[in-house]
């Protein structure tokens, strides 16, 4: 079981939610190895703080792992070794990535590379989250999202939209096939128009992506 030290830095400083992890950990196939993937989880914290505390400045510039990279994907090397051909490596990979992105360059690396693909600690923003070019958006911006239509069936909505429709039909019907719940009669386009004030995030490149505080929708339409 995780302690309260370190949930609290999974939630307060990587923004990322507990449920998330622990409905992964949760999962049949993955209880017989819940321990080693809570105590990596553990060791993985233990090696960003130290990083943090000897001084580590992230540099742009720098090709080279930050110090406590190179203790995550060690020490994830070596538990991989025990857990060759489990249920449990996939998951140990994606914390892996996770905490390795936060211990380059925190929050910042770990939302925007995150992967999309497969299981990956769910990130939400509370807050705004810089470098951003939210200053360029209108003052009420237009978003789209490709998702499920469960999502709007529950008005449960995530975070990242875009500002191309283009980007949002992407998502919706093409990155995801060959995924065991991708049902292309179940995808989906929404739009949806909110205050840029509203905005956590915003890099208007690559996919045009837009973070929000989801509790400030107030009106989304299928598209």
């Amino acid at each position: 079981m995780l302690s309260t030290e370190d949930q609290d830095f999974i939630s307060n400083e990587m923004s990322i939610s507990l449920a998330s992890i622990n409905s992964k950990l949760s999962e049949h196939a993955l209880l017989p190895y819940r321990a080693h993937l809570e105590s990596a989880i553990a060791f993985f914290i233990r090696s960003i703080q130290a990083q943090n505390k000897s001084g580590y400045l992230f540099s742009g510039s720098s090709l080279q792992p930050s110090p406590g990279q190179v203790q995550i994907n060690n020490h994830s090397a070596e538990l991989s070794e025990v857990l060759a051909g489990t249920e449990a490596l996939p998951t140990l990979d994606s914390l892996r990535y996770a905490f390795s992105l936060f211990a380059r360059n925190g929050l910042l690396e770990l939302f925007t590379c995150q992967e999309n693909v497969g299981w990956y600690p769910k990130v939400i923003l509370s807050k705004e989250l810089r470098p951003n070019d939210i200053s360029e958006l209108p003052s009420l911006v237009t978003l789209y999202r490709g998702t499920d239509i469960a999502e709007h069936n529950s008005s449960s909505y995530g975070q990242s939209w875009t500002t191309r429709k283009e980007t949002a039909y992407l998502f919706a019907f093409k990155h995801y096939v060959g995924q065991p719940s991708f049902e292309i009669s179940k995808r989906v386009i929404l739009k949806t128009k909110i205050p840029k004030e509203h905005a956590y995030f915003s890099n208007q490149t690559g996919e045009f992506e837009v973070v929000i505080d989801v509790g400030k929708i107030s009106h989304v339409e299928v598209v």
